[in-house]
C-alpha cells in the first residue's frame, strides 16, 4: 500500500481525505465490482474495508488479504429494476449484515461507501459516502424531465402524462398524433413503487396487443405514464457534474439500446465513445447540459452528477429521460480519465466539501482525455439462465460476427458469461487500441449477443438496432 500512496498527488490526496484512516463499509453491489473500489480505498490510506454484496458477480474477485466480505442470501431479482429496489429496501440488510458490520465496527465509527442508486442518509448510525440526497433521487421519476426541459426552454419531442389505464392511454397517444397500430408511440411508467431502470418500465408500442399488454403492466406498476413520440435516430448520452463554481459538461457517447421488436421492449447492452455526433450537435448536448445543470443547482441545491439520456434524431437530440445520479457511463469516464477524479469530485460535491479546483479546469482535463481514448463497453443482462462459475472465450471477428479463436493474433477480445444478481451477465472486453472514432457500439451488441445465444443459451433472441436517421 506505501507504493500505491506514493503515487497519489496533492489533489487527489485532498478529495480522498473522507476515506484516509477511516474503516470503510462497502454495500449494494455483487462482490466482483466492488475489486476496483478496494484498490482505491488502499491507494486512499483506508483501512481494510467491509464489502456486504448480493452476489459474487462476475470477474476478479477482491482479495480474501485485502477485505473481509459477507456475501448475503437475497433471493434473486428478474430484473433490474427489481434488483436495485431490493437493495434500497430496509429488509437488504439482514441480520447476517448487521452483525458483521457490528463486528467489524464496534465503535460506530465506521463510513458507508454505496453504489449510485442508493440515498446518502446515516445507516446503522453511520455516514454514508456515495450515493445522492432523497431529494436529487425523486428527480429521476420518467415523469419530471418535461418540466425541467421546459424550465429551461429545450426543444423537446411531443409528450404527455396520462393515468396508467388502457383507455387513457391510446387516447394520450392520439393527443400527439400516434394512433396505436399505425404509429410507433413509447410509453414509460412512473416511479411510484421506487426507481427504475434498464429500460424495464418503458415500451414500444406498435400494435394493439402491444398496447394491451403494455397497459395491464403499467396499471399494477405506476399511476401515471409518459406517453412520447417515437424517435428514430442513435441513441446517447450527455453527462454533467454540478460544483459550486460552475457546472462540468463532458462530451456526448452513444447508449446501445436495442429493441426487440416482437415484444416491444429496449434491451440495454452498454456504451461507447466511438461514435461521435456531429460537432454542432456535440455543442449543441453539451449547452443543454449546462443548462440543465444549472437550472437543477438553482431550484434544487444539486449537487454532483447527472445524466440525460435522449435520441438525435435528423432533427437534433430530443430527451428521453434524466439520471440525476453518478450513472454507469461516468463510472466509465473516471476510468478513462483517471488524473480528474471524477468518483471522488462527486464525492466531495454531495457532502458539500471543497474539491479543490475549478468546474473548468476539471472539463477542460476530462474532455481531453475522452477525445483521445475510445472505448465500448458491450455487456448485457439475462434472466433465462443463472450461471454459477464464468467462462470466457477469445474472439475474433469476420465482418459479420463474432468467431471463437484460439489465436491471439487475430483476436480482437475477449468474451464472458458469468453470474448476476439477475441471472446471467455476459460482457465483451475489446482489445486496447481495438475502438477507434466513428465506431458504433450497437452492431457490436447485436454479434455479442448471438454469440451469447449460441454458445450458453442466454435467450436474447432477435434483437435489431437504431439506425444513424441522419444517413
Amino acid at each position: 500500500m506505501a507504493d500505491a500512496s506514493a503515487r497519489v498527488d496533492d489533489w487527489e490526496r485532498h478529495l480522498s481525505a473522507p476515506f484516509r484512516g477511516r474503516q470503510v463499509i462497502c454495500a449494494f453491489e455483487v462482490l466482483a465490482a466492488m475489486t476496483g473500489w478496494v484498490a482505491k480505498l488502499q491507494r486512499w490510506g483506508a483501512e481494510r474495508p467491509l464489502l456486504i454484496s448480493d452476489g459474487v458477480g462476475t470477474g476478479p474477485l477482491p482479495l480474501e488479504t485485502e477485505a473481509d466480505a459477507v456475501v448475503l442470501d437475497h433471493p434473486p431479482n428478474q430484473t433490474l429494476t427489481e434488483q436495485v429496489r431490493a437493495r434500497m429496501s430496509s429488509s437488504w440488510l439482514t441480520e447476517q449484515a448487521r452483525a458483521a458490520v457490528e463486528a467489524y465496527d464496534p465503535a460506530g465509527e465506521a463510513v458507508w461507501w454505496v453504489s449510485p442508486p442508493a440515498v446518502n442518509e446515516p445507516l446503522m448510525g453511520r455516514a454514508v459516502l456515495g450515493g445522492r440526497p432523497r431529494k436529487q433521487a425523486a428527480l429521476e421519476d420518467k415523469l419530471a424531465v418535461d418540466a425541467i426541459l421546459d424550465a429551461v426552454g429545450a426543444t423537446r419531442a411531443a409528450s404527455v402524462a396520462a393515468p396508467a389505464r388502457h383507455n387513457d392511454l391510446l387516447a394520450a397517444s392520439r393527443a400527439i398524433g400516434a394512433e396505436v397500430g399505425s404509429t410507433p408511440v413509447v410509453w414509460a411508467g412512473d416511479a411510484r413503487d421506487g426507481i427504475n431502470g434498464g429500460g424495464d418500465y418503458v415500451r414500444l408500442i406498435r400494435t394493439t396487443d402491444q398496447a394491451q399488454a403494455a397497459a395491464q403492466f403499467f396499471s399494477a406498476s405506476c399511476d401515471q405514464v409518459r406517453v412520447s413520440s417515437w424517435l428514430e435516430g442513435i441513441p446517447c448520452s450527455v453527462h454533467g457534474l454540478v460544483l459550486p463554481d460552475g457546472v462540468v459538461t463532458l462530451r456526448p457517447l452513444e447508449l446501445a439500446s436495442l429493441r426487440d421488436d416482437e415484444r416491444g421492449r429496449f434491451v440495454y447492452a452498454g456504451m461507447g465513445t466511438g461514435w461521435d455526433p456531429p460537432a454542432a450537435d456535440t455543442d449543441d448536448m453539451r449547452a443543454l447540459a449546462r443548462l440543465v445543470g444549472a437550472h437543477l443547482a438553482a431550484a434544487y441545491g444539486y449537487r454532483g452528477a447527472y445524466g440525460i439520456d435522449g435520441v438525435l434524431t435528423t432533427e437534433g437530440f430530443r430527451v428521453t429521460e434524466l439520471n440525476p445520479r453518478f450513472s454507469g457511463v461516468l463510472t466509465m469516464f473516471s476510468r478513462v480519465s483517471p488524473s480528474t477524479h471524477l468518483d471522488l469530485v462527486q464525492v466531495n460535491a454531495v457532502i458539500g466539501r471543497d474539491v479543490g479546483r475549478s468546474a473548468a479546469d476539471i472539463e477542460q482535463a476530462a474532455l481531453a482525455d475522452l477525445d483521445a481514448s475510445r472505448f465500448a463497453d458491450v455487456m448485457g443482462l439475462t434472466s433465462a439462465v443463472r450461471p454459477t462459475r464464468t467462462s470466457s472465450v477469445m474472439v475474433s471477428s469476420d465482418g459479420e460476427r463474432l468467431v471463437v479463436t484460439e489465436d491471439e493474433d487475430v483476436a480482437i477480445g475477449v468474451v464472458s458469461f458469468g453470474p448476476a444478481s439477475t441471472g446471467g451477465f455476459v460482457r465483451l472486453a475489446l482489445a486496447d487500441g481495438t475502438v477507434m472514432p466513428g465506431q458504433r457500439t450497437a452492431p457490436l451488441a447485436v454479434v455479442l449477443f448471438e454469440l451469447a445465444d449460441a454458445l450458453w443459451g442466454t435467450g436474447f433472441g432477435s434483437l435489431s438496432m437504431p439506425i444513424d436517421a441522419r444517413v
